[in-house]
C-alpha cells in the first residue's frame, strides 16, 4: 500500500473527539474519525489529560491508518508529576522536599521506556530524579 496522507496534529491525552478539528479532517480523507478517536484514548487512558501530544496520522490508499505519538520528554513529564511536600524536623528546622509517586514512575516506565525492563526503567527514571532532587515516595 502506498501511504496517501501524513497528518500532525496535536492532541490531549485521553481527550480525542470526532469533532471539528479532528473530525472533520479525518473525514475529509475518508477515515472513520470515531474509530481513531476510540484507539487514540484507548492508547493514552493512563496518561493524564494534561498532556499535549504530538500525534502522526498516516493514511493509506485503502483508507487504514497508524498513528504514532510523541510523548514529551521524560524531565517535563517528571515536572509535571512531581509534588512538594514542607517537613519540620526534631530540631524544629522546615524545609520541603519535592517527589513523584511510585505508581507514576510505573506509569512513565510503561508509556516513555516501553521496550525496557521494569529494573532498568526504573533506574533510568531514578537517575533523572536524581539529578532534579526528587524522591520517590
Amino acid at each position: 500500500m502506498i501511504r496517501k496522507y501524513k497528518i500532525n496534529i496535536y492532541i490531549r491525552a485521553n481527550g480525542a473527539e470526532a469533532i471539528p478539528p479532528l473530525g472533520t479532517v479525518l473525514g475529509n480523507i475518508g477515515v472513520n474519525a470515531l474509530n481513531f478517536c476510540k484507539e487514540f484514548n484507548e492508547f493514552t487512558k493512563d496518561l493524564p489529560n494534561y498532556f499535549l501530544l504530538k500525534v502522526e496520522i498516516l493514511v493509506l490508499e485503502n483508507k487504514s491508518y497508524t498513528f504514532k505519538v510523541q510523548l514529551p520528554s521524560l524531565s517535563f513529564i517528571i515536572y509535571l508529576l512531581k509534588k512538594e511536600e514542607i517537613i519540620k524536623d526534631n530540631n524544629g528546622y522546615i524545609y520541603s522536599i519535592e517527589y513523584i509517586e511510585l505508581e507514576d514512575v510505573l506509569k512513565l516506565i510503561k508509556f516513555i521506556l516501553p521496550t525496557y525492563s521494569l529494573k532498568l526503567g526504573i533506574k533510568i527514571i531514578k537517575g533523572v530524579l536524581l539529578a532534579s532532587n526528587i524522591i520517590i515516595k
